[in-house]
């Protein structure tokens, strides 16, 4: 279709609001000319069907009536060959924003009022804000390259009829002198330092609290398949009640330092009971009207579809970590309208703690909340009887897509159009040899990594390698499987989604953080800001403050300086690994200037040096899950419980440190003080007897040697050579912990005194 007949189309006005991501391109244009000024219809030689639907939209529905609309499109226009459609768009939004600043302080209404007194009395008046940096470098790429670029190309008489409508280039040297990008560089290095100074020492415990919140919606969602099969397989009438024992893990907020921060635990009875819609309006008639009462007897409009859901019966701060996010309704994008004006204020609050005034509602149904109108039944029925009522699988299928996204920022890194790429198809695989005292072990591993295209390139050629932790893709594993129970054992493929910045430079392909695709995949793919609600969700409940006491919430990014952060101080990782993971070289070998007195390393000295990394990351949280019975516990174990408990038991506290294995403990029996376990975590704390059982190996030695007992004498000698190895280790780690290089996560707990761990030899 041509622009002419297009113009002829928009002479006929279409009132209803058009979606300009699908593909109805004459539609597309039709709105797009009823949008703009007529006298703009035809300016020789714009043609405006060049511009994408996207482009149109921004302009339609974020511009608007704005008197500088003429301006803003002859913009796109100009910037169409030399930037990128995602990028054109935030370009123009950020310049509409900023046109609408200026008119609102100054009063101008048209191109030819932007003058240089202008721009700088409306500098000079304003209180800046961050935004303002970003909108000042949108108008000036666009003013002082693309617009330039694009009048050049024109003749006198061509370049005269756009000239009036041509927004004019910033005063000389504004940007330097009213907002320098040094200085906003530099404001914006603070603020994230002062940011991730207070998250690093908690970077361990935030790994151990997603795992824990991870395992907690587990068995939750074990207990609600028990109960629904257990409705489904009888002839049970609903509601049915369920409930099982669990353990509350929260974060001690009296803290009132980073070192007083640590995970306290709760035992408690959740109470359940499971609905449907129709149990639930039978039961609760006084709340409905006759016509819905009827339709769910019998089975009518919405009532025609089996849902279930669930009531908790405990109070709202015993359901797990969410119990206040279902009461205020948090998972609305917008505040219901039938909510009281006191839980409107706690809503409120919860969101300025998050950092938004938009809810947790993610943009793909059935994670974290079911379908809109199943959304809105819940959230009515909600505000009839203050119940706690949510939908189990969306809520449980959300916390382990936000378990896998936070620990993929947690331990790689990764910014937010990398964690988007994550796909079935791109793991790839290293084995390597583990290292100790920069030795090899022999002890061989594996370690997998995704092959993603990261911020800066633009090829397939450019992708490069994002190492996964066991952790991370064990929870990758899930989310797959989840996708094939849900679409007939085949994960979809699926569009990249257009809010990635990747978008243009990305294909389809079977994304992993996707749900509810449709059949022709141009949906499902989540969306930046559902990662952001998931990491939020996950998250929830602990409050950050920075140094000034202004609370901030946890970004993708922000993890990212977090990560960086702690495996260079807190594990030690070389500098020229963590550049290499977070995609930093300048060079291929070189890692950035500020690094480079550093010695080089090879690439795979990098990712086995960041595999170590995330392998101690998870060891060291696992631990504090771990948790010993009490005397009492093991003795009312029936006698092949507790045998089975003491061979494969995993351990928290040792003779000399901590038990870092998250997995079952490997020795058996055989685990006589854990000498030589690779999973032993050293406690300086614990020298006295590292040097008490060195001395009776000795001794052992020297007296199996004298019997001419070689053979056993060398099995102590070669127990003696582990205690040496980890005296020393205890030497190098207290010395990190005195000079302030390193503050392990077990200071935080108490260590037994040596005779409350020395136990017989002989035994």
């Amino acid at each position: 279709m041509n622009q002419t007949q297009t113009q002829k189309q928009a002479s006929h006005p279409t009132a209803r609001r058009v979606n300009f991501s699908d593909d109805n391109r004459a539609l597309h244009l039709q709105m797009f000319f009823q949008w703009l000024p007529e006298e703009f219809h035809e300016i020789p030689p714009i043609d405006w069907t060049q511009l994408p639907s996207r482009v149109m939209g921004t302009l339609v529905n974020a511009v608007g009536k704005s008197p500088f609309a003429g301006a803003l499109a002859i913009a796109a226009v100009a910037g169409l060959g030399s930037t990128k459609e995602a990028a054109l768009r935030r370009q123009l939004a950020e310049i509409n924003s900023l046109l609408n600043d200026v008119r609102a302080s100054c009063g101008v209404h048209c191109v030819a009022e932007l003058t240089s007194d202008v721009w700088r009395r409306f500098i000079i008046e304003k209180e800046h804000a961050p935004k303002d940096y970003y909108h000042f470098v949108a108008y000036g790429a666009l003013t002082e390259a693309h617009l330039p670029d694009y009048l050049e190309e024109l003749n006198p008489h061509q370049y005269a009829r756009i000239e009036p409508h041509v927004l004019p280039r910033l005063p000389r040297k504004f940007r330097q002198q009213y907002l320098p990008t040094a200085a906003h560089r530099e404001r914006e290095k603070r603020q994230r330092k002062g940011k991730s100074d207070i998250l690093a020492p908690l970077h361990t415990l935030l790994v151990a609290l997603v795992q824990l919140r991870k395992q907690s919606t587990q068995r939750l969602w074990a207990a609600y398949h028990e109960a629904l099969a257990q409705a489904q397989a009888s002839d049970v009438e609903l509601p049915l009640s369920f409930s099982y024992e669990d353990e509350l893990v929260m974060v001690n907020r009296e803290a009132q330092t980073v070192a007083d921060i640590r995970l306290t635990k709760r035992s408690v009875t959740l109470r359940f009971m499971l609905w449907d819609p129709q149990s639930w309006v039978k039961k609760h008639p006084e709340d409905y009207q006759r016509c819905t009462k009827g339709a769910a007897k019998y089975g009518q409009k919405r009532f025609s579809k089996q849902q279930f859901f669930v009531q908790c019966l405990n109070p709202a701060e015993e359901l797990l970590w969410f119990g206040d996010l279902v009461k205020y309704r948090l998972f609305h994008a917008i505040q219901p309208l039938n909510i009281t004006l006191e839980d409107a204020q706690q809503r409120q609050r919860i969101l300025a703690q998050f950092g938004t005034v938009q809810g947790l509602a993610c943009s793909r149904d059935g994670i974290l909340t079911p379908g809109h109108d199943f959304t809105i039944t819940l959230s009515n029925a909600i505000a009839r009887t203050n119940a706690l009522l949510f939908d189990a699988e969306s809520l449980c299928r959300g916390a382990l897509f936000a378990s896998a996204l936070a620990i993929l920022a947690l331990t790689n890194g990764s910014r937010m159009c990398e964690l988007l790429q994550v796909s079935a198809d791109r793991f790839k695989a290293r084995p390597y040899v583990v290292r100790s005292d920069e030795q090899p072990s022999g002890e061989e591993r594996v370690m997998h990594l995704q092959h993603l295209l990261p911020k800066g390139k633009f090829t397939e050629a450019e992708r490069k390698l994002f190492p996964i932790s066991d952790g991370a893709r064990e929870l990758l594993r899930e989310v797959a499987g989840e996708l094939r129970r849900a679409h007939e054992n085949h994960i979809p493929v699926v569009q990249p989604h257009r809010y990635n910045t990747k978008r243009e430079e990305l294909s389809a392909e079977r994304y992993l953080f996707q749900w509810d695709a449709t059949p022709d995949g141009k949906l499902g793919v989540f969306s930046p800001e559902d990662v952001t609600n998931l990491l939020r969700f996950i998250l929830h409940g602990l409050e950050f403050y920075t140094k000034e006491g202004e609370p901030f919430s946890v970004s993708v990014h922000l993890l990212r300086h977090v990560m960086a952060t702690v495996a260079r101080h807190e594990h030690g990782v070389p500098i020229e690994a963590v550049a290499r993971v977070l995609h930093h070289e300048c060079r291929p070998g070189i890692v950035p200037v500020s690094t480079a007195y550093y010695s080089e390393e090879t690439e795979d000295q990098a990712w086995v040096a960041f595999a170590s990394f995330q392998t101690n990351l998870e060891v060291r949280a696992a631990s504090l899950l771990v948790e010993w019975p009490s005397t009492q516990e093991i003795a009312d174990m029936d006698e092949g419980l507790r045998e089975s408990f003491e061979r494969w038991h995993t351990l928290l506290e040792t003779a000399f440190g901590f038990c870092g294995n998250i997995d079952l403990c490997p020795r058996g029996y055989n685990r006589t003080l854990c000498i030589g376990c690779p999973h032993l975590v050293v406690d300086p704390r614990k020298r006295k007897n590292v040097l008490h059982w060195l001395g009776v190996y000795m001794r052992l030695a020297e007296e199996l040697e004298a019997a001419g007992n070689e053979v056993d004498a060398r099995q102590y000698r070669l127990l003696v050579r582990d205690l040496e190895k980890h005296l020393k280790n205890m030497e190098f780690l207290q010395a990190a912990i005195d000079d302030g290089t390193r503050r392990p996560i077990f200071l935080l707990q108490p260590a037994t005194s040596c005779e409350g761990v020395i136990v017989d030899a002989q035994a």
